[in-house]
């Protein structure tokens, strides 16, 4: 199995960060991705929320995904837009912090090319079409938490097995909020990214 460093751009082509590369900052080296349990080809897009630690020069990112439609204050299945990063056993939740955040049971990748399913084991209530579902770090009826995000991804990222990814860290710059995996509960985390809404 081939191990090495890459950095693979995904196929989108649409810029998510503003002005050039004297207006980005971003944390000085590279960081290697933690990203284990995601399929081959995964995109990981621009804007994704990461927490890096500068000591060991790691960062990780945060799962989120796009709900496709409406649903019910009962529901235990979800049907959120193609590009999720969500996987089983992330604890998914939505909204600001302090909601309900239960495991992630089963993904179903197959019975559209517009949305996939994800299935949790308890309800985390009523979505609206274009909510951000978001992988929390603790579960409970209230236990709904953001990890500690202090950086946003600087370009896309392919998975790859058995390559070591390297990324970089974005700090401080402006972002198209319309263009990021996420909304507004997530954006409060960065004093120092500012998100135009120009499309």
């Amino acid at each position: 199995m081939p191990i090495g460093i890459t950095r693979s751009l995904g196929a989108s082509g649409i810029p998510v960060w503003q002005g050039t590369s004297k207006d980005i900052q971003l944390a000085q080296g590279g960081f290697k991705l933690t990203a284990t349990g995601y399929p081959d080809d995964t995109v990981i897009p621009a804007g994704t929320p990461l927490v890096i630690n500068e000591s060991t020069r790691v960062a990780t990112f945060l799962d989120t995904a796009i709900a496709q439609q409406n649903e019910s204050g009962a529901a235990v299945t979800y049907h959120v837009l193609k590009g999720s990063t969500i996987k089983i056993g992330d604890y998914l939740s939505k909204g600001a912090i302090g909601g309900p955040a239960y495991a992630v049971t089963a993904i179903d990748t197959t019975t559209s090319t517009l949305w996939d399913l994800l299935t949790v084991g308890t309800t985390i209530g009523a979505v609206t079409a274009g909510d951000t579902l978001w992988a929390s770090t603790a579960t409970g009826a209230t236990a709904g938490a953001l990890p500690a995000d202090n950086a946003l991804l600087y370009c896309d990222v392919v998975i790859k097995t058995g390559f070591v990814l390297s990324v970089s860290a974005v700090i401080k710059g402006t972002v198209y909020a319309r263009r990021v995996p996420y909304t507004t509960s997530i954006e409060a985390q960065f004093d120092d990214i500012i998100y135009s809404q120009s499309k």
